[in-house]
């Protein structure tokens, strides 16, 4: 953490370690596990995101299920070469139990990571080192001083927030004005929101989640075996994008290696984590080229497609060709 002190700020005050506590002014930060706590341990991320940290900690790290899921995908929505993240300081604001810091790490990425709650399995997965941060608060009142981060990083976060629209807003002010940004939300878009999931939500986000969890666990075998069976048919898979309740990875390029039984773990995990979160509002292409618009200096695009939206940097030709050279 004393890497990274020059970070923190917070109500206009700069921070200074003590003990174990961070202090701003006469304002005192309990530090537990290396992790600064600006939020309480309990809050509307609990009992859904909670619980898939307590069922599933280590499922989407490329380093427990041997795949390179996490890494390509970052890289291919990033848009970036890999060497252009090595050395810089990342603000991860959502990183859950740390699959996008593993990577982010691994590329030679400063991280300071950022989370609402209950980040010691984060830190369980990732340990400590000089390279990591990891920082319980809210990505909607950051304690932290504007733009000085290289990048600000947001990936399967924002839509989950009560407000998207003034979350990005938030976060795009601690990039550097020569930084780069990488934001993804789901996208609101008719094949988006006309799925089972948004037709579910209205019931599901409401119930117990310990009784929805267990639900979803034990007809997981029989939903994976039917929704199997219909993407051989011509269209199937739209019929499951539609219309069946389960999330089947079966035909993921990057995940085919994985036994049936890991696939149906994984069907669990992102079923239940379409389901149960308190807040799902997929932010629009528009209001994000809005908000860039107004706060970022260096050039960017919004990339649409039927179920995200990315808002990232353009990255320049001679950043391209320095990863040539590696």
């Amino acid at each position: 953490m004393e890497q990274f002190i020059t970070h923190f700020e917070y109500r206009g005050m700069n921070a200074a370690i003590q003990g174990e506590t961070l202090q701003f002014g006469r304002h005192t930060v309990t530090v537990r596990n290396g992790i600064p706590r600006f939020t309480p341990d309990r809050t509307y991320a609990s009992g859904n995101f909670s619980r898939l940290r307590e069922k599933h900690p280590r499922l989407q790290l490329d380093s427990y299920n041997m795949t390179t899921d996490r890494y390509q995908t970052i890289l291919e929505r990033t848009n970036w070469p890999s060497s252009f993240f090595k050395g810089k300081t990342v603000l991860e604001c959502g990183c859950g139990v740390g699959p996008d810091t593993e990577i982010l790490l691994s590329l030679g990425a400063r991280v300071l990571a950022v989370d609402l709650t209950n980040l010691d399995t984060a830190r369980d997965n990732l340990g400590s080192g000089d390279n990591l941060c990891l920082v319980q608060a809210d990505v909607t009142d950051l304690p932290l001083r504007k733009k000085t981060f290289d990048i600000v990083f947001c990936h399967r976060v924002l839509q989950h927030t009560p407000d998207p629209a003034y979350t990005l807003r938030h976060i795009l002010q601690f990039v550097k004005d020569e930084g780069a940004v990488f934001v993804h939300s789901y996208a609101r878009t008719w094949y988006q929101l006309c799925t089972w999931k948004y037709l579910l939500r209205p019931i599901t986000s409401r119930m117990d989640g310990q009784k929805l969890y267990g639900c979803i666990r034990c007809c997981a075998p029989a939903a994976f075996a039917l929704t199997t069976a219909i993407s051989r048919f011509p269209k199937g898979h739209l019929i499951n994008h539609f219309f069946i309740p389960f999330r089947n990875h079966r035909h993921h390029p990057r995940l085919r290696a994985l036994s049936e039984r890991q696939l149906i773990e994984y069907g669990v995990h992102d079923t239940y984590d379409s389901l149960s979160p308190r807040y799902d509002r997929p932010l629009s292409a528009a209001v994000m080229k809005k908000t860039a618009g107004a706060i970022l200096q260096r050039p960017w695009e919004v990339v649409e497609s039927p179920t995200v939206t990315l808002l990232r940097t353009m990255i320049r030709d001679t950043e391209r060709r320095g990863d040539r050279g590696n």
